[in-house]
């Protein structure tokens, strides 16, 4: 004869012990399902970016033409970079920092058409010697001509105060 079941009895496995650990897959597809984690861009600020961006790579064609420059994309540095605003991959991939790092603007658009154009001249000058230097300068210049590049009036050099007061080292006998 059995034993009449204890009401008060209990079972020697819970449910979630007998329970097997998911999977990988089901856990890949349950972070997918969330949400993604940091803040996300409101739309306005997407939509600012794509204009700015198809600006300047409108740009870049033209220059490119111009200079007989071949590359092969220019797209928006990921957010957070704050190690450069521009960075010319060898395969001739440009990308470009849209927003001020501390702040999230947008820089100045005289910033971005000179990183654009800095970025330009490293197709033909992987580096920054004076033949980079004059090259960029040249398609700075192109820019300008073109009404891309209009920096800020240029700061106005302050007095520099002189070092060594020359008149109170003058020798005896020698010419004012």
């Amino acid at each position: 004869m059995r034993p009449a079941a204890d009401a008060r009895q209990r079972p020697l496995f819970s449910a979630s012990a007998l329970a097997a650990p998911p999977s990988a897959l089901s856990r890949l597809r349950a972070l997918a399902a969330e949400p993604a984690s940091g803040p996300v861009p409101p739309r306005g600020r997407l939509d600012e970016d794509a204009a700015v961006l198809e600006r300047l790579r409108g740009m870049a064609v033209q220059l490119a033409t111009h200079f007989s420059l071949r590359y092969s994309a220019v797209d928006a540095e990921v957010d957070g970079v704050v190690a450069h605003y521009g960075i010319c991959y060898a395969d001739g991939r440009i990308r470009i920092r849209l927003r001020h790092a501390a702040t999230a603007r947008l820089l100045k658009e005289s910033s971005l058409v000179d990183t654009l154009c800095h970025e330009l001249a490293h197709l033909r000058h992987f580096d920054h010697s004076i033949r980079f230097r004059r090259f960029h300068r040249r398609v700075l210049d192109e820019a300008r001509r073109r009404g891309w590049y209009k920096p800020g009036p240029a700061a106005r050099p302050g007095r520099q105060a002189a070092l060594i007061d020359l008149s109170a080292c003058r020798m005896e006998g020698a010419a004012p």
